[in-house]
């Protein structure tokens, strides 16, 4: 039996004056999987000179799942992010969460009927064992709790966010193969350039050197110790200073500083340290329909044995 997929109230209506302009709106949108490469999905992006993504990751301008105090009030803050007279064809939102709802994909159906929209997936059970190490470095998940007690109610998203089946097929009614894809993490690090001539023929776009990543992941969750240090000083600029802390979040010196310390207090431990065979018989079985999913979508890469 499927999940109940709850749409909740959007923000305040996007209302529109005139006629429609596809180069004065966003008109590319990396709508998630969390957890699942959107970082580094959208680093390469960027990295195009045909694109811009927006000067900040993760607005949360549709729909009704990031933070309040973060996301833009209005269409002209919202806006503000992009610079329109600039010599782009495409400018970007990469929002992890516009996933999750049916409602968001009508919002931005809305707002740009011609946009062109991406989604990153990865292995569901990979995906799931990353969101279990960041949910304790954001404190929604206590540091002893275990994957087996966060299965059994304690984190509901757990599941329900790599249950691709449920969520992305509202993108696809809505706007169709030309419009909407889905894209892989393990295919684009297994086949970069494939995976890079892939994005350019969706987007029409001409041919440019395939950035590179020296195939590090863009945005890792840490270990134990790096996720004690978080909670302890990026949590609270969060929830006091949100404006300090979406600026942070962009400058080249955060970064560097937290690529410093997750190289010293090291990253997340391997799948083999999290599952027992037990648990991951019950994911296997679990997410046999998501497997099935990304299999008629040809992604071979997630097969399983």
């Amino acid at each position: 039996m499927g999940r109940a997929v709850l749409a909740p109230p959007l923000r305040p209506a996007v209302s529109h004056s005139g006629p429609h302009c596809s180069m004065s709106r966003v008109n590319l949108f990396l709508i998630g999987v969390n957890k699942a490469g959107t970082s580094w999905l959208y680093t390469l992006l960027n990295r195009h000179p045909d694109i811009f993504m927006a000067d900040e990751k993760e607005l949360y301008y549709f729909g009704d799942t990031g933070r309040d105090e973060e996301a833009p009030c209005t269409l002209e803050d919202y806006h503000a992010h992009f610079p329109f007279d600039q010599d782009h064809r495409y400018f970007g939102d990469a929002t992890v969460m516009y996933y999750r709802h049916a409602a968001t994909a009508d919002a931005i159906r809305a707002y740009n009927p011609d946009a062109k929209l991406l989604a990153i997936v990865r292995d569901p059970i990979e995906r799931l064992l990353s969101q279990f190490q960041y949910h304790k470095q954001l404190g929604i998940l206590d540091e002893s709790t275990s994957l087996s007690e966060a299965l059994d109610g304690r984190d509901p998203e757990l599941l329900r966010d790599s249950h691709y089946e449920e969520t992305l097929p509202a993108y696809t009614e809505r706007f169709g193969p030309e419009q909407f894809t889905v894209v892989s993490l393990e295919a684009g690090k297994e086949a970069p350039d494939r995976f890079w001539r892939t994005l350019l023929d969706f987007l029409s776009l001409p041919d440019a050197p395939r950035p590179t990543d020296e195939g590090r992941p863009a945005n890792p969750t840490g270990s134990a110790a790096f996720r004690a240090v978080y909670r302890a000083t990026v949590r609270p600029l969060r929830r006091s200073l949100p404006g300090a802390y979406r600026w942070l979040l962009g400058h080249p010196a955060a970064r560097t500083a937290k690529r410093a310390l997750l190289r010293v207090l090291g990253t997340a431990g391997a799948k083999a340290d999290m599952l027992t065979p037990g648990l991951e018989e019950r994911l296997l079985d679990e997410f046999a329909p998501t497997y099935a999913y990304l299999h008629d979508l040809g992604m071979e890469v997630y097969d399983r044995p």
